[in-house]
């Protein structure tokens, strides 16, 4: 189908709009609403904050409820809901404000909607078009249509490293050394945000240990991702680490089923923590469909140790890889994993800090 100039112009403006709530929507999709009428903007609304208004409700809220919208198009980035979740149907709202028009970027592939958004403003007497700047669409909300589309969790790999490759400049840290810091603020804001955007993220044991890290997204807005830590099990909790307390989020061991030491584990419920057996080989398809229904996490972030990483990429059971590279060479250290042979996908600067990004479709 041609797209209007019209058309685009006012999806384009929906896409912005929908971008807004990158770090506060998930698990729901980020979604923008623009209702014009020819060339004049009525008024526009985003999805601000998960179990809030949806986009189609923050944009008719701005208008008179008498205002006459038969000559009217909405223009929404996705398909509006038509179920009943934390929200009423956004479907049901359009049909009730008189909508004459409604253009959509994408389909909703969340099983509950599907279609019957569409079909349920169709009934009522709207003309509906589908597909304006469609790849656009699905391209802003990737990880909420590969968890729609797959048993597994969006995974998303990331690690800092030094312009040697790497990631530390010291090659046995001790239990409690802290972690060591490669690249700048920028790039930390940068992880933030991206923390934002997932609902746990995986650590190995040692880096637990060794880096004592606090995982959250205090210099970015959005809530901080639950913490999970790969462990094979025999690890006694060491008396100076942290009670699961300090996290917002009880922090997760995940571990083999069959050769995990009860004892050890233990050690660790006595603190607050929780546990999670795990039959299948780690960062396998089958192992991390098994954490997603175990955990039911969606988005999974997966910052360290090089070991995992390494793991994570020769099973290929990752979407995206984020590296950010420091100016500064450390000339030895603990090696950084081998970066994909293919070409990374996007590229950009981070204060003094390079981050490229690679991308793969993963099912």
């Amino acid at each position: 189908m041609t797209w209007s100039a019209q058309d685009v112009c006012w999806m384009t403006r929906a896409l912005e709009l929908a971008l807004r709530g990158r770090f506060t929507t998930w698990p729901n999709p980020m979604v923008g609403c623009v209702v014009a009428q020819g060339d004049s903007l009525l008024a526009e609304g985003w999805h601000r904050q998960h179990g809030e208004g949806h986009a189609e409700v923050n944009a008719l809220a701005q208008l008179d409820p008498d205002l006459d919208l038969s000559q009217a198009t909405a223009y929404v980035t996705l398909e509006p809901c038509s179920h009943t979740g934390k929200t009423p149907p956004c479907a049901d709202l359009l049909v009730s404000r008189g909508l004459g028009h409604v253009v959509v970027a994408m389909m909703d592939p969340n099983p509950l909607v599907a279609g019957q958004g569409l079909e349920r403003l169709q009934h009522a007497g709207a003309t509906c078009e589908v597909g304006c700047l469609e790849q656009e669409a699905l391209k802003l909300n990737a990880p909420f249509v590969h968890c729609m589309t797959s048993r597994t969790p969006w995974v998303t790999l990331k690690w800092a490293q030094s312009p040697d490759g790497f990631m530390d400049g010291r090659t046995s840290p001790a239990v409690s050394a802290g972690g060591w810091a490669i690249t700048g603020a920028a790039s930390r804001r940068w992880t933030h945000t991206l923390r934002a955007r997932h609902d746990a993220l995986l650590v190995g044991m040692r880096t637990w240990l060794v880096d004592n890290p606090s995982l959250t997204t205090r210099d970015a807005p959005g809530p901080s991702p639950r913490p999970l830590i790969l462990t094979h099990g025999q690890t006694t909790r060491p008396a100076n680490a942290k009670a699961a307390s300090d996290w917002a989020d009880v922090p997760v061991l995940v571990h083999p089923a069959s050769s995990a030491s009860q004892q050890a584990l233990d050690t660790w419920r006595r603190a607050g923590y929780d546990t999670l057996a795990m039959n299948q080989s780690p960062m396998t398809p089958a192992w991390w469909a098994d954490l997603r229904k175990g955990l039911g996490c969606g988005a999974v972030l997966v910052e360290g140790g090089a070991q995992i990483a390494q793991i994570a990429l020769s099973t290929s059971s990752w979407n995206e890889l984020h590296v950010l590279q420091s100016l500064k060479p450390l000339g030895k250290g603990l090696a950084a994993p081998s970066l994909p042979a293919e070409p990374h996908a996007r590229r950009k600067q981070c204060g003094q800090d390079d981050l490229r990004i690679w991308e793969q479709t993963v099912r």
